[in-house]
């Protein structure tokens, strides 16, 4: 994780901005909805509707409309400046090792390094750039929002707080376990695509001495071998995403029907009013959202970590 610590160095302002922003938007909407819930606890009690409690509400109504934008419009701008950075950084260390060896490599030596940078862009550095370019800032973006919903709803009450949380431990627990085995299918299946491409390079680079000693045949073999297990470690992999996402699913409504459950037997009891449920149902669906997509983000982020783990950058 050194090569993505160092991208967020070099983009230390932009990411900065992006999550103050992205902060002030999910507080905006939380408390827009808490005065939704005022407002809807007023129409029961059948108490009067100011005009103070209207414009606020349209305030933030407003504010929340700018800062959502402000969000995405930050998020993208960091998410594009780091996978800039990521290439470049990719394209420079490759440049001074160039340098470094130049002369006192032998043709063949050449030719391997040839192959695996070649691997590299095909396949870790294009993968990676395009994670941080559509993905890094959403995911982060969400699990934010989880946290600030969470500390959010404790100050409001503390035990349908407890009824969305205690659940989603559960889930929590299931997706870090699940998860295990993604690491390892995602490295095999790059090891066995820099196989393929180290073979397709030599065969194209020394065609015609491979011709000659009868060698096309061995590395055809050798690379539909590569080609059968890199397959295989694909097809494991998507089982794995469909059956974690398939099963998060299904796990994800457990707290709403809690929530649903309890909160209305408090409402019938008058514990709580009205408005109060609906905020928790509003901002629960913000934190179901983030642990119902759990599974396919950490899978995800398996892949973009192993990816950078075999990339280096100035």
């Amino acid at each position: 994780m050194s090569v993505l610590s160092k991208i967020l160095k070099n983009n230390r302002i932009c990411v900065t901005v992006a999550v103050i922003i992205a902060i002030a938007a999910n507080l905006s909407q939380m408390i827009y909805i808490v005065y939704i819930g005022e407002l809807v606890n007023r129409i029961e009690n059948r108490e009067k509707i100011t005009s103070a409690l209207v414009t606020i509400l349209a305030c933030f109504l407003v504010s929340n409309v700018v800062t959502v934008y402000l969000k995405h419009y930050s998020g993208r701008y960091a998410a594009e400046k780091m996978a800039h950075t990521l290439r470049m950084g990719f394209i420079g260390k490759i440049l001074s090792m160039q340098r470094e060896k130049a002369g006192s490599d032998s043709e063949n030596r050449d030719g391997n390094d040839a192959g695996s940078v070649m691997s590299k862009v095909q396949n870790e550095l294009s993968r990676a750039d395009e994670y941080l370019s559509t993905t890094f800032f959403d995911i982060t973006d969400m699990l934010l929002t989880g946290v600030l919903v969470f500390v959010f709803l404790m100050f409001q009450n503390i035990l349908l707080t407890l009824v969305i949380f205690v659940p989603t431990l559960l889930i929590l627990f299931y997706v870090k376990w699940s998860s295990r085995r993604l690491s390892g299918i995602v490295s095999s299946a790059l090891i066995e695509k820099e196989k393929m491409n180290r073979v397709s390079y030599s065969l194209v680079n020394a065609f015609p001495a491979v011709k000659i000693y009868n060698g096309d045949e061995m590395c055809i073999s050798t690379f539909e071998k590569s080609l059968e297990n890199w397959g295989k470690h694909e097809a494991d992999m998507e089982k794995l995403n469909a059956l974690y996402n398939s099963l998060s699913g299904i796990l994800s409504r457990v707290p709403m029907l809690l929530l649903i459950t309890v909160g209305g037997f408090m409402v019938i009891k008058g514990n709580i009013m009205l408005g109060t449920l609906i905020v928790f149902l509003n901002m629960q669906s913000s934190l179901t959202n983030s642990i119902m997509n759990l599974p396919s983000w950490i899978s995800g982020f398996k892949v973009f970590s192993t990816n950078l783990d075999k990339l280096k950058i100035n």
